[in-house]
């Protein structure tokens, strides 16, 4: 189930300021929209300014997680803590610290070396775009990637290994992101937490396909690079949409759902996305009364909702193919018609850490949105209570990337990292590129320790179909109905028409 890789893609394609919080203004967004769709990615070069007080992210910048001593972390029923800052085992084996499920502190290899690899060092290569046509967008991805291997190497290493991360900024520049691979490619043992939009063949994959013994471990944005059979993802699977929470809303609202109206981004991305949502949603009984779709540009949707109260009485709104931004935007000129009172919100896409500082009302006037995830709450404090794993990435987030917003990119950046975590110490007595490959091939129900869904990478299929409700009451997002700790996973997959 595409959900949250859709939603990055709108976040990216829809041209949102930026994953750090920036805006742009719309002569700014025309610009990054026209780079973005011509699929010639934009002039980006890779050498622009860093964010974060990062080192300046041209390409291939090192950064080496946990330089600096730090203090450890409390150990936890699901995880490993650390009681401050530990040598590196230089003889191989050693620990694996907060094993994701399905990985043993015990079956870490103890031997091997590759590319990248040597007896007490790994280097990982990620890619990301974060100067181009939309300064720092995915920003969010080296900054969970620093975040994770801080962890690792103040907790021991990875099953002994210091773990240095080789970023690259691909500018939103297919060029770029081709050349960028091609240089890390001979320098890392693997590619974890990469975020680009020019990640597919005749970009990026195109260096990927052509070396399938290197193991790549990110959310791919194109689905060709998915088609790799050394790519592994944490949203594999087909175009197409889960229908448990359709059910779900249909059940709790009845006639309500057969008046819907909804707006999306009018461009491709978002219209396959946007199809597929409201295939599996009348399924369901869902009925759109009210379809439009916006340019990416579009900034008020007033007469949008004038219309959508006025003459067609629409009960439900829902949107998912724009970005926060925009849904905030959109709730401010809902609230303005007098007829959309009493309209139900339902906003997947609001689950963002810019959502409520982007609308310019009272926050009380957003009680009852509702929306669900495919991923737990990640940047919720009372969710960290709860999952030990959410508290362990806020952590290390907050340590590494001070003042920082936790956003989705570096969320999976992380997961990403967890994952191939997994697949390193599970990967026999000899750690190399051909045996981790081996092993995340075997990787099945991976969730993170319950950060994400429950899903399936390593048969490249759709999962579980699992997913968490929430609500918005009193400027705070959180779980709504069952369950209250970990996920539904009811109703099927519905592939696109």
């Amino acid at each position: 189930m595409r959900t949250t890789r859709a939603i990055a893609i709108l976040m990216l394609a829809g041209l949102i300021g930026t994953a750090c919080g920036a805006r742009l203004p719309a002569p700014e967004r025309q610009q990054a929209a026209n780079a973005i769709l011509s699929q010639g990615g934009g002039t980006g070069s890779g050498t622009g300014a860093g964010t974060s007080g990062a080192p300046n992210p041209g390409s291939s910048t090192k950064i080496v997680g946990g330089s600096k001593a730090t203090k450890g972390t409390k150990g936890s029923s699901a995880t490993q803590g650390s009681s401050g800052s530990k040598s590196i085992n230089t003889k191989g084996g050693g620990t694996n610290p907060g094993a994701p499920k399905g990985s043993k502190a015990a079956a870490c290899p103890t031997g091997g070396t590759d590319v990248g690899e040597t007896s007490n060092s790994i280097a990982l290569g990620d890619v990301a775009d974060v100067t181009g046509p939309v300064n720092g967008l995915f920003a969010g991805a080296k900054e969970g990637a620093v975040a994770f291997s801080s962890f690792i190497n103040q907790s021991g290493g990875l099953c002994g290994h210091s773990v240095n991360v080789d970023f690259a900024d691909s500018g939103t520049n297919c060029s770029q992101n081709q050349n960028d691979t091609s240089s890390l490619i001979s320098k890392v043992f693997a590619f974890v937490g990469s975020f680009s939009l020019y990640d597919g063949i005749g970009c990026g994959a195109t260096v990927l396909k052509a070396h399938p013994t290197v193991p790549d471990v990110h959310v791919a944005l194109d689905p060709t690079a998915e088609t790799l059979s050394n790519h592994f993802d944490l949203e594999p699977g087909e175009l197409g949409y889960a229908t448990g929470m359709w059910k779900y809303f249909a059940q709790k609202y009845g006639s309500k759902v057969k008046s819907v109206g909804t707006i999306s981004e009018d461009i491709p991305s978002a219209a396959q996305k946007q199809a597929a949502e409201v295939h599996a949603a009348e399924s369901q009984g869902w009925k759109f009364t009210y379809q439009n779709a916006a340019a990416p540009t579009a900034s008020n949707f007033t007469s949008n909702f004038q219309t959508m109260c006025g003459s067609d009485h629409i009960k439900i709104f829902f949107t998912v193919t724009e970005d926060a931004q925009n849904a905030a935007t959109m709730i401010q000129n809902e609230h303005s018609i007098s007829a959309c009172k009493g309209v139900i919100n339902i906003i997947p896409i609001a689950y963002d850490p810019s959502f409520i500082p982007d609308f310019q009302g009272n926050a009380s006037e957003l009680n009852g949105l509702q929306g669900w995830n495919e991923y737990s709450l990640f940047f919720n404090k009372n969710e960290a209570a709860d999952i030990p794993e959410v508290k362990l990435l806020q952590t290390w987030f907050a340590r590494t990337n001070p003042g920082q917003p936790l956003n989705l990119y570096a969320m999976f950046a992380w997961a990403d990292g967890r994952m191939f975590q997994q697949a390193y110490a599970n990967s026999g007595k000899t750690a190399n590129r051909a045996s981790v490959l081996a092993a995340l091939r075997k990787i099945k129900n991976f969730s993170d320790n319950g950060l994400i869904a429950p899903t399936n990478p390593g048969s490249k299929t759709t999962g579980n179909h699992c997913y968490i409700l929430w609500q918005l009451e009193n400027g705070q997002f959180s779980r709504m109905s069952d369950p209250k700790s970990g996920y539904r996973c009811d109703g099927t997959f519905l592939p696109a028409k």
